[in-house]
C-alpha cells in the first residue's frame, strides 16, 4: 500500500517543485515589470517620434513573399507580410527594419513611409531553424542526428489523411509498417529498427505534438501540421527522458502569427481507391484437378462438403465454361441445371465459376476531405482556427465499412506586455468507424475454398452460407474514438537573453465500441441440403450485444528556462534547465449479454441471456529534471551537453530514479579561413559525433509487485457441482532487482554542401546498444507452481547507416529539385541467457529476424530412387522429414545435404548442431529508400515520389504461398503450374500436390510447414519492392485572375498514389507492404497455423483531385 502511494505521488511531488520554480521566476519577472513601469515618462516622449511604415516584400521575379518577417531592429515590434506581401508597422523615425524569410537572404533596410524590399534567394539554408527538444536550433549548429520533413510536399500538396502513412520512405531510418489497407488500421513506426525485445510497443518512437506526447498520431489533421522533425540519436532524444528511448517524432501544428489581414484557407480532395494486388482463382476444372491430385495421392476421398471432385464434376465445370464463353459469373440468382445440379433429396453439386473479385469488391471506393482555416490578428492577440472532415468507405460491395473523421483546432497567442506572451491550444478529433460484425474474418473465407464453392449466387432469392450472407445480414460494430487536448502556455522574457517557458496540457481520450451479433438466414451449402434455409449462428454462437468503454486521460507539465550568452563576440552559449511531469490513468470496462429479444433493438435490458463483465484500471507517472548546454566558437566548433534525471512509477522505490547523460560535438571545417579558396565548390562541411545514454521503462505497470490472478478456465466447476467457485493462482514471483533498460547510442556523421548549397549530402553511421533488457529468468522447478520472473539480463545491438541527398536549382522561371534517402541496419542479440540455444528461441549471437530453413536443391526424379522406393547411392535420405503418410518421391522437393552426412535433418536444432539447416533469409526490411523529383514553372508544379525496400524476406504458412495449405483449400491462379506424372517439369513452380501442409513437421525448431513446405529457400517470399508512390500535378492560377474574384490564391491538382510497382514475379499475390503479422488480428489464433497471412484488407491505388483556395 505504501509503495502504491509512493508511485501515485511521484509525479505530483515533482509537479509541486516545478510549480514553485515557475512562481519564483514569474515573481522576479513581475518585479522587473514594475521597474520598467517607472520609466513610463521616457516612453511617452519616445512615442512622439513614431511613424507608420507601409511596404511590400517581393522576390527577384517581383512575386510577393507571403509571411516574411518585418521587425524593428533591436525590438520585438514586428509583423509578417500578408497574402500580397504587404505590411504596415508603427516604428520609430529613422529606425532600421530587419526583413527575413526562410530560403532568402535577410536584409536590414532603413525605414521609410513607403517601401519595396526585394529579397534574394539564399541557397545558404544552414540558417534554417530546426525544431528540437524544448526549442529550436539553427541547422548549421546541429550536432545530433535530426531529419526534417518537407511538409509542403509530403502533406499539404498530397492527399493523405493519415500522417504516419504519408511519412513512409520520406525520412531515412524511419520505418512505417502497414498491416493492411483497413480503414481504421494503424501503421507501426520504428526509428532505426527494433530497440528492445522486452516489449515491442516500447520500440516505437515518442510522438510529441506541440511539446506534449501523443500516443496516436492519426488523430492529427494533416492540414494542421506546420513542421515535423525526427530525432534519432540519444543526444537529440534524451532531453525527453524515459519515453523517448527509441527516437522522437516532433510535430508542430500551425499557430497564430501576427498579420494585419484575416486569411481564410479552404482545401478539399475527392479520391477513389482500387486494390493494388489481389489473388484470384484459375477455372473450376483446374481447381478440381488439383484437389483430386492431392487427395488421390493421400488415399483420401475426392470430396469437398459432400461434392466429389471426379470426372463428372470436372466435365460439368468445363461444360459450364464453354456455355458461358469462359466468363465468370456475377452475383445473381443461380439456375438449377446450369449453375448447379439439385438432387431430389435437396443435395447440390455446384460447378459454376463465380467472379469472386468482381462480386465481392467494388471497382473504386470513394473518399473525400474538406478543411477550412482562419488566421488573423486582433490587437495584441493572434489566432488560428481550423476544422476538418474526412470520409472514407471500404471496398466491399456488400455492407462496406465506413470511417468519418472530424477535427477542430484552435491556437491563440496574446502579447500581454512586451515581455510576456500567453496562449492556449485546443484540439479535438473524433473518429466514427462502422464495420459489419461478420461470423469470421471475411477475407479468410473468401480466399479459401475456391470460386465454385460458396457459392456466390442466390437460390430462391436467399444467399448461400458464404461471405455475402454474413456481410449483408451482419450486425454493426461501431467504434467512436474521441481525443481532446486542452493546453495553456506562457513565455516570459525576464532579462535580455533569459526566457521562461511553461505549458500545461490535459489529454482526454474516450473510446466506445458497441458490437451486435445477429443470426444469418441462408442455405447451408456446407454439406447441407437445399430444402429449408438455415439459421446460422452469430459470431459467438448466439445473438448478443457487446459494449466496451475506455477512458484514457493524462496530463503533462513542462517548465523550462533558456539563457543565451555571448562572450567576447566569438563564444556563444545557450543554457537550458527545466522540469517535466506526466501522469496518466487508463480505465476500461466491457460487458456482453446474449439472447436478444429483438434483433433491431440490441440493448442490454432487452436481452435475456447470461451477462459477463470485465475491466482493467491502470495508473502511471513519470517525472524528470533536464538540462542542456550549447556552445559554439564562431560557428566553427560546436558542443552540446544534455542530462536528465528521470523517475518512473513502474519501478520499485529503490530503482525509481536514474540519471542519463548525453553529448555531441561538431566541427564546421568550412568556416575556417583556410577553407575559403574552395568554398565556392564545397560550401559547407561539418563533421559531428554524439554519444549518450537514455533509460527505457519497458516493464509493465506492476511487474515489481507480486500479484494474485483469478482463474478463468472451465476446470473449477467440479468443486461445487455445476457451479463454478472462485479460484486463484499462486502469487507471481517478481525480481527484486528490476531496473531500467539502458540504451547507449553512438552516432558519427557529416553534412556537406556543394555549389552554394544547391547540393547537400548528409551521412550517419550509428551503433545502438540496449543493455539490461528483460529476459527469462532461471527456470524454476515445476513443483514450485509459479513461473520464473523476468530479469534484466539481455543485450541487443543495432548498427546501421543513413544517407540523404538533396539538390535544387533555379533556371530563370523554372525551379527543379531532387532528393533521395537510403538507410540500412542490422540488429544482433549479443547477450541472452539460454543454455539450450535452440534455433526457434532467442540466443546470444542471433541476428534479429533470421529465418532458419533448408536450402532447396531441386525436385526429385525417378532416377533418384530404386525400384523399391529407397534412395539410390549418393542421394541423401529425407526419411526423417516424413510424417502423416507423406513419403518423398518423384516431383517432391529435394533439399541439399549441407553437412554431407547422407541424411537431411535439423540435427539437435541448436546453434552448435543444426544439421542441414541454415539461415535462408531475414524479415528485417533492409535498404529502405525513397527519392523525389519535381519542379515548378509558371504556376505549374509536378512532384514524383518513389519508395521501396531493397531486401526483405518472409516465410509464411499461407495458402497463398503453399498450395493445399489445408486439405480442402483451393489453389490460386499463381499455383496452377505444378509437377504431375503427366507433366514432370523440373521448372514447375510447385511440387507434386499433397493435401494439408500446415502445422509442425518432424524438425522441432521449425514451426511453420512440413512435407514439401518445410521452411526453405525456394518458397521464401521476397518482399523487396520499388513503388511509384505518388504523382501530383498542380496548377496555381495567375493572381491577376484570382484577385478579380477576391481570392489570393487558387490551386487545382491531380494526384495518384501507389501507381505501380516492381516486385518479384514469383511472389504470393499479396501487396509487398502488408506486414506478415496482421493475420493474427484478422482470423484464428495463429498467423501461420491458419494460413491467414495476406488474407486482409488490400492496399490501394488512389486517384484524386483537389482544390486549394486562399481568401
Amino acid at each position: 500500500m505504501n509503495e502504491d502511494r509512493k508511485k501515485r505521488g511521484l509525479a505530483n511531488s515533482n509537479l509541486l517543485i516545478a510549480m514553485a520554480i515557475t512562481t519564483l521566476i514569474i515573481g522576479s519577472s513581475n518585479a522587473m515589470a514594475n521597474q520598467t513601469a517607472s520609466g513610463s515618462s521616457y516612453k511617452v516622449t519616445e512615442q512622439m517620434q513614431i511613424q507608420t511604415v507601409t511596404g511590400v516584400v517581393v522576390d527577384a521575379n517581383g512575386e510577393p513573399i507571403i509571411g516574411a518577417s518585418v521587425v524593428e531592429k533591436g525590438t520585438t515590434n514586428g509583423i509578417v507580410t500578408d497574402m500580397d506581401g504587404k505590411f504596415s508597422l508603427n516604428v520609430k523615425v529613422g529606425t532600421t527594419l530587419q526583413i527575413t524569410f526562410v530560403g532568402y537572404q535577410p536584409q536590414d533596410v532603413k525605414a521609410t513611409k513607403s517601401m519595396k524590399v526585394v529579397l534574394k534567394e539564399d541557397n545558404e539554408l544552414l540558417d534554417e531553424v530546426v525544431v528540437v527538444g524544448y526549442g529550436t536550433q539553427k541547422k548549421a549548429n546541429l550536432t545530433g542526428a535530426v531529419s526534417t520533413v518537407d511538409v509542403s510536399k509530403t502533406l499539404e500538396a498530397r492527399p493523405q489523411s493519415d500522417v504516419s502513412k504519408a511519412l513512409q520512405g520520406v525520412v531515412p531510418g524511419l520505418t512505417i509498417t502497414n498491416t493492411s489497407g483497413k480503414l481504421n488500421s494503424k501503421p507501426t513506426m520504428t526509428i532505426r529498427g527494433t530497440g528492445t525485445l522486452s516489449n515491442s510497443a516500447t520500440s516505437n518512437p515518442l510522438i510529441v505534438v506541440d511539446g506534449v506526447p501523443m500516443d496516436d498520431i492519426s488523430y492529427l489533421n494533416t492540414q494542421d501540421i506546420d513542421n515535423i522533425s525526427v530525432l534519432k540519436d540519444a543526444a537529440s532524444t534524451s532531453i525527453y527522458g524515459t519515453r523517448a528511448a527509441f527516437g522522437v517524432i516532433l510535430v508542430t501544428t500551425k499557430s497564430a502569427k501576427k498579420t494585419d489581414k484575416v486569411t481564410i484557407n479552404y482545401t478539399n480532395n475527392f479520391s477513389w481507391d482500387t486494390p493494388t494486388i489481389l489473388p484470384n482463382y484459375p477455372d473450376v476444372a483446374t481447381q478440381a484437378r488439383a484437389l483430386r491430385a492431392a487427395n488421390t495421392r493421400a488415399n483420401l476421398e475426392n470430396e469437398l462438403f459432400g461434392m466429389y471432385m471426379d470426372d463428372n464434376f470436372i466435365a460439368k465445370a468445363e461444360a459450364w465454361k464453354q456455355r458461358h464463353g469462359g466468363k465468370k459469373a456475377g452475383y445473381r440468382e443461380m439456375i438449377p441445371g446450369d449453375d448447379f445440379d439439385l438432387g431430389e433429396d435437396g443435395s447440390a453439386l455446384y460447378y459454376a465459376d463465380w467472379d469472386v473479385v468482381g462480386i465481392m469488391f467494388r471497382d473504386w471506393k470513394p473518399a473525400q476531405s474538406h478543411n477550412i482555416s482562419i488566421q488573423g490578428t486582433s490587437g495584441k492577440t493572434s489566432y488560428f482556427l481550423s476544422v476538418g472532415y474526412n470520409h472514407e468507405e471500404g471496398v466491399m460491395t456488400f455492407n462496406p465499412d465506413k470511417l468519418n473523421k472530424y477535427n477542430a483546432n484552435m491556437n491563440v497567442t496574446s502579447d500581454i506586455t512586451n515581455w510576456l506572451q500567453i496562449g492556449g491550444r485546443f484540439s479535438y478529433s473524433d473518429k466514427a468507424y462502422t464495420t459489419p460484425n461478420t461470423r469470421r474474418n471475411t477475407y479468410t473465407y473468401m480466399w479459401r475454398w475456391g470460386s465454385f464453392f460458396g457459392p456466390y449466387g442466390t437460390y430462391q432469392g436467399i444467399d448461400m452460407k458464404n461471405d455475402i450472407a454474413y456481410l449483408k445480414q451482419a450486425g454493426d460494430d461501431k467504434t467512436n474514438d474521441s481525443y481532446t487536448r486542452i493546453g495553456a502556455f506562457l513565455k516570459a522574457t525576464i532579462i535580455k537573453g533569459l526566457t521562461l517557458n511553461a505549458d500545461y496540457t490535459f489529454n482526454i481520450n474516450n473510446k466506445t465500441t458497441k458490437s451486435v451479433g445477429l443470426p444469418v438466414i441462408c442455405w447451408n451449402s456446407w454439406g447441407g441440403k437445399l430444402n429449408t434455409p438455415t439459421t446460422a449462428a452469430g459470431a459467438n454462437g448466439d445473438t448478443w450485444v457487446y459494449q466496451n468503454s475506455v477512458r484514457d486521460n493524462s496530463y503533462a507539465l513542462n517548465v523550462f528556462a533558456n539563457y543565451e550568452l555571448t562572450v567576447a563576440k566569438d563564444h556563444h552559449f545557450n543554457f537550458m534547465i527545466g522540469a517535466n511531469a506526466e501522469e496518466g490513468e487508463y480505465q476500461n470496462h466491457w460487458s456482453q449479454r446474449k439472447g436478444l429479444l429483438d434483433d433491431k433493438l440490441p440493448e442490454f435490458n432487452l436481452a435475456t441471456g447470461d451477462q459477463t463483465v470485465g475491466g482493467t484500471h491502470n495508473e502511471w507517472g513519470t517525472a524528470g529534471w533536464f538540462g542542456r548546454i550549447n556552445y559554439d566558437y564562431n560557428g566553427i566548433w560546436l558542443l552540446e551537453l544534455n542530462g536528465r534525471y528521470d523517475g518512473s512509477s513502474k519501478f520499485p522505490s529503490s530503482d525509481r530514479w536514474a540519471f542519463f547523460p548525453s553529448g555531441s560535438v561538431g566541427y564546421r571545417i568550412s568556416e575556417e579561413k583556410f577553407f575559403g579558396p574552395i568554398k565556392k565548390v564545397v560550401s559547407n562541411t561539418k563533421i559531428r559525433a554524439s554519444y549518450g545514454e537514455i533509460g527505457n521503462q519497458a516493464v509493465g505497470s506492476n511487474m515489481y509487485i507480486s500479484t494474485v490472478s483469478k482463474r478463468t478456465d472451465g476446470n473449477t466447476h467440479w468443486l461445487n457441482g455445476s457451479n463454478k467457485v472462485v479460484a486463484y493462482d499462486l502469487p507471481s514471483l517478481v525480481s527484486p532487482t528490476l531496473k531500467w533498460e539502458r540504451i547507449q547510442t553512438l552516432d558519427i556523421g557529416g553534412d556537406f554542401g556543394f555549389f552554394n548549397n544547391e547540393l547537400n549530402i548528409s551521412f550517419d553511421w550509428y551503433q545502438r546498444t540496449t543493455k539490461d533488457m528483460l529476459a527469462p529468468g532461471q527456470t524454476m522447478p515445476d513443483v514450485l507452481g509459479a513461473g520464473a520472473p523476468k530479469i534484466n539480463a539481455g543485450t541487443l545491438r543495432t548498427r546501421g547507416w543513413e544517407l540523404s541527398i538533396d539538390w535544387r536549382h533555379h533556371f530563370n522561371e523554372v525551379n527543379v529539385y531532387a532528393n533521395a534517402s537510403i538507410g540500412d541496419f542490422k540488429t544482433v542479440i549479443t547477450k541472452w541467457d539460454n543454455d539450450s540455444q535452440l534455433l526457434n528461441e532467442n540466443y546470444s549471437g542471433k541476428v534479429y529476424g533470421d529465418i532458419w530453413g533448408f536450402e532447396t536443391d531441386r525436385y526429385f526424379t525417378k532416377d533418384d530412387f530404386n525400384a523399391d522406393g529407397s534412395y539410390k547411392e549418393g542421394i541423401a535420405s529425407q526419411k526423417k522429414l516424413e510424417q502423416d503418410g507423406f513419403v518423398y518421391g518423384p516431383g517432391d522437393i529435394k533439399f541439399k545435404d549441407l553437412n554431407n552426412d547422407k541424411e537431411i535433418n535439423g540435427g539437435e536444432g541448436t546453434v552448435k548442431d543444426h544439421g542441414d539447416l541454415k539461415v535462408i533469409g531475414n524479415t528485417t526490411p533492409r535498404y529502405q529508400y525513397g527519392f523525389r523529383l519535381g519542379g515548378e514553372w509558371k504556376g505549374i508544379d509536378i512532384d514524383m515520389f518513389f519508395q521501396g525496400v531493397g531486401k526483405c524476406d518472409t516465410w509464411t504458412q499461407s495458402a497463398f504461398v503453399m498450395p493445399m495449405m489445408r486439405g480442402a483449400d483451393a489453389i490460386y491462379a499463381n499455383q496452377a503450374n505444378y509437377w504431375t506424372d503427366e507433366n514432370p517439369d523440373p521448372n514447375a513452380d510447385f511440387p507434386r500436390m499433397w493435401p494439408g501442409n500446415a502445422g509442425k513437421g518432424t524438425v522441432s525448431v521449425l514451426d511453420l510447414g512440413n512435407h514439401n513446405f518445410y521452411p526453405q529457400s525456394k518458397y521464401l517470399v521476397n518482399m523487396a519492392y520499388l513503388r511509384f508512390k505518388n504523382l501530383t500535378i498542380g496548377y496555381t492560377l495567375p493572381k491577376d485572375w484570382t484577385r478579380k474574384v477576391y481570392m489570393d490564391k487558387v490551386r487545382v491538382y491531380f494526384s495518384a498514389n501507389n501507381i505501380c510497382e516492381l516486385i518479384n514475379k514469383s511472389n504470393a499475390p499479396v501487396d509487398p507492404e502488408v506486414n506478415t503479422s496482421e493475420a493474427i488480428a484478422n482470423g484464428g489464433s495463429s498467423d501461420y497455423g491458419n494460413g491467414t497471412w495476406g488474407r486482409v484488407d488490400p492496399m490501394y491505388r488512389t486517384v484524386s483531385f483537389g482544390l486549394q483556395v486562399t481568401f
